[in-house]
This record gives structure tokens, sequence and C-alpha cells, in this order.
């Protein structure tokens, strides 16, 4: 296995481009040294990355949230502008994984390895997040929602990274929010699954939902029939066996070693009831 360390952001396309086949960007290593460790990757090249400042960081601009693919968690959760400005999304996150952890794990990583479960994935959905993605000629936006196409399957061309993470400043603004991670304990754990969600009653209706689902599908998603059913509806006339019906059209949760398909239906259908009533 042979690793390489880039001087700069064009040193590194220049390596990845020079590199054929399949080659890992390493960052903070929390998800692919496991990997390594277990034979997963064995001889594919390796390119070090958590060294390019370029790519670090939490900036502000009069609409939007920047964070730079490479901030860790720790930086996040202590972050003083998103408790200010996102501070839902920044809560929710002071469960991931351990201390140690979030000091190494990066968010644009967590993104990128493509686990069904990353915590991180449903909150960004609901808050309507973009990618800036970085190549050697361009640099393209393009929404969360639209980045995965199947399990640990993107958009992201040949030599292609993620940038950073892009969050409108009023994203929960004048929203009601919602986040349930269900593990097998409270923290340290992978989720069985996750909802997030944001709604917005007028005189007892909702004028606007986002619901959005973690480890239920073999990519975390965005329930669009679901939120455009709900949109309208006064919440004390919903139907909740027609929101049932949707959500079992919506996630296709499988029996694993951590839960089974009916427990994952079930437990997802309770949360966004309470969501939706409370």
């Amino acid at each position: 296995m042979k690793f390489y360390k880039p001087t700069s952001i064009p040193d590194l396309f220049r390596i990845s481009e020079e590199i054929e086949g399949k080659k890992y960007f390493l960052a903070g290593g929390t998800d692919i040294n496991v990997q390594i460790k277990n034979g997963i990757i064995k001889d594919e090249p390796v390119i070090f990355i958590n060294h390019l400042n370029e790519l670090k960081g939490i900036k502000e601009s009069e609409d939007i949230i920047l964070i730079g693919t490479l901030t860790t968690y720790k930086e996040i959760i202590e972050s003083d502008l998103l408790r200010k400005v996102l501070p839902f999304f920044q809560n929710s996150l002071k469960s991931f994984a351990s201390p140690i952890l979030q000091t190494m794990a990066t968010i644009g990583g967590n993104i990128a390895n493509g686990s069904p479960t990353a915590d991180v994935t449903p909150l960004l959905l609901v808050l309507d997040a973009k990618l800036k993605l970085f190549s050697k000629s361009r640099i393209r936006e393009v929404k969360l929602s639209e980045f995965f196409t199947g399990y640990k399957e993107f958009i992201l061309k040949a030599n292609e990274i993620i940038g950073a993470i892009l969050i409108p400043k009023n994203a929960e603004t004048g929203f009601d929010t919602f986040f349930e991670k269900v593990g097998s304990r409270k923290s340290l754990t992978i989720a069985k699954l996750e909802i997030a969600g944001l709604k917005r009653l007028k005189n007892n209706k909702i004028e606007e939902i986002k619901i959005a689902a973690g480890a239920l599908n073999e990519y975390p998603r965005r329930l669009h029939k679901l939120e455009e059913f709900l949109t309208g509806k006064d919440i004390d006339r919903i139907d909740f066996s027609q929101v049932e019906e949707i959500l079992n059209r919506e996630i296709t949760p499988i029996s694993d070693l951590r839960s089974d398909k009916e427990y994952r239906l079930q437990v997802s259908f309770n949360l966004i009831q309470s969501f939706i009533l409370n």
C-alpha cells in the first residue's frame, strides 16, 4: 500500500490524476483505518489530506454557513458561530461518537464514507444543505439530497472531492426541530435508525415540514412523499394509518445484527408521529 501527502490542493489533484484506478482519501481516518485493519482496503493507494488547511474551518457569509470538509466534529460542537446560528444542528451532534473520535472525525469524511447510519446526513438533509465539490478545473455545488445514488455510491466524478458543506443561515429559523437516534445504548453507538425533522405550524396546520431518515434505506434520504401528504394538514385530523402506509413505501429497512426490519418500521412510525403531534 502506497501513501501520498500532497503539499497543496493543486498538488492533491496532480497526484490524484496520476494514480490510475481506485484510490482513497484519508482525513481523520476513523472509518478508513478500520477498513485497512480489517483488510477491506488492501493495496489501493491512499492520499493523506488532513493537513490541507484550505479545507478546514467554519465561516459565514450573508446567508450561508460554510463548513470545510476537514472540519472535525469537536470544532463543530464547540463553534460559537453554530451555537448562535444553527443550534439544533450543533446540539444534535453532541452525542456523536466519543470525545476522542470527535477530535479526529471530519464532517466531509463522514459524508464521503457513505454509511447509511451517518449521524450528520439526516440533519443536513432537513437543513437543505449543499455540497461544494472541488476538482482541478472547477468548483460546483450540488444538493446533498442529490449526492447519493446507491449504497456507498455518489455523483462524484473522477478526481473530485467534497470541499465544503453549505447550510443556509436561516435553515432552522421559525421551525420546531426534532432529531432522534435509536441505538443499543445512549451514546457511542451505531444507529439502528435516525429521524430528523423540521416543522412549522400556522393555525394548527402544517405549513411546512421536512423529514429525513437514516439507517432505513441504502443511504439517508428525505421522505418527500410523506412531507407532501402532511403539508397543509390540520395536525388534529391527520390519518396516521395513511402516514404509516406512506412511510412503509418510503423506507426499506433490513434485518441485521443490530435490529430487525419490523422493529425499525414500528419505531420510525412512532418517532414521526411524536414529532408531528408535539
